[in-house]
């Protein structure tokens, strides 16, 4: 699996290779990027190629016995902190400044692998500065954010930032085929909604997600089939699956793919259509409604999160949204 993390992301595993072939990494690296895109399995794989035996050009066999121990998190040589709730905690920080000071079990080498590097409190950050400043022995740290801007600037202007890119979506839509976890409608849709594969799988192994999807496709094509049932789905149907905001904002991005796969699809560009499982369906309906009516729909579907956050309710916002839409798609 991380070998095939580290081909998705070749560019930068390339250049650490390198590195660790001619011996030029340095002592701290911030390795930014979005949630679930492999920054863990990326330091992880550095690790492997610092340590491996059957090392070649600084690219891991990822079979040795340094590699395997380091993959099952044995390696003692290889110190792995992540937070524990919301935060690193005080325990955390005893054991990583104890770690520091140490030198290599098995050998000179150290690694450090922190995971959320952004919810460290401030007595964790300033243990770390303490390194950052005065590093000791052949050590190196690997620091993992998604929020960069969390980060304090000290700990920032002492690591050499490495941003890690967003996979694209037919890497995204790979990996996701490749858990076997989902059918190749859901990798579709997954991989329109995000381009985070940890995000992806949260979202498609969430319970009640897909009857969800189903329930916004008919509450949709009630629409465009001009049912006045669509205004009573909105109470009935849709509002019972929303618990909290997140799902309130997951709602209106699924109905955000909905009016833009009608452009799409008519505009014939089908491999970006998110509800590919309904694409006759939306093929059909587009056949009845004139350009402008499509983007006109896709403009008032954009103006409900700026609603959302005016703390208008999901329901009058859905509510609305069903009568204007309805207005636009059969005028």
């Amino acid at each position: 699996m991380r070998e095939q993390q580290t081909a998705l992301q070749a560019e930068i595993s390339n250049h650490f290779a390198r590195l660790i072939a001619n011996k030029q990494l340095v002592h701290a690296y911030l390795l930014t990027g979005a949630k679930g895109i492999g920054k863990r399995e990326l330091a992880m794989w550095i690790a492997q190629g610092i340590f491996c035996q059957e090392n070649h050009q600084g690219q891991p066999c990822l079979v040795c016995s340094e590699c395997q121990r380091i993959q099952n998190e044995q390696h003692p040589d290889v110190v792995m902190i992540a937070p524990q709730g919301l935060s690193i905690k005080v325990d955390q920080i005893r054991y990583l400044k104890a770690e520091f000071s140490k030198s290599g079990v098995e050998s000179k080498r150290k690694i450090f692998i922190i995971e959320d590097a952004e919810k460290m409190t401030v007595n964790a950050a300033n243990s770390l500065l303490k390194f950052l400043e005065e590093p000791s022995g052949e050590v190196t740290a690997f620091l993992l954010t998604s929020h960069l801007n969390q980060i304090l600037p000290t700990i920032v202007s002492r690591c050499q930032l490495v941003e890690v890119p967003a996979l694209t979506k037919e890497q995204l839509k790979a990996k996701l085929t490749a858990t076997g976890n989902f059918t190749k409608n859901q990798v579709q849709l997954l991989s329109q909604l995000t381009d985070s594969e940890q995000a992806a799988q949260e979202l498609g192994s969430k319970e009640g997600f897909s009857e969800l999807v189903e329930t916004l496709w008919q509450w949709f094509y009630n629409i465009l089939r001009n049912k006045e049932r669509s205004f009573v789905d909105v109470q009935v149907s849709i509002m019972p699956y929303v618990n909290d905001r997140q799902d309130q904002e997951l709602i209106l991005e699924l109905i955000s793919l909905l009016a833009r796969d009608m452009m799409l699809v008519k505009y014939q560009r089908y491999e970006e259509v998110a509800f590919v499982k309904y694409l006759d369906k939306l093929e059909d309906a587009s056949l009845h409604l004139k350009p402008e009516q499509i983007v006109n729909g896709v403009e008032l579907v954009l103006t409900t999160p700026k609603q959302l956050k005016m703390n208008i309710t999901l329901q009058n916002i859905l509510e609305h949204l069903t009568l204007k839409l309805s207005e636009c798609y059969h005028s």
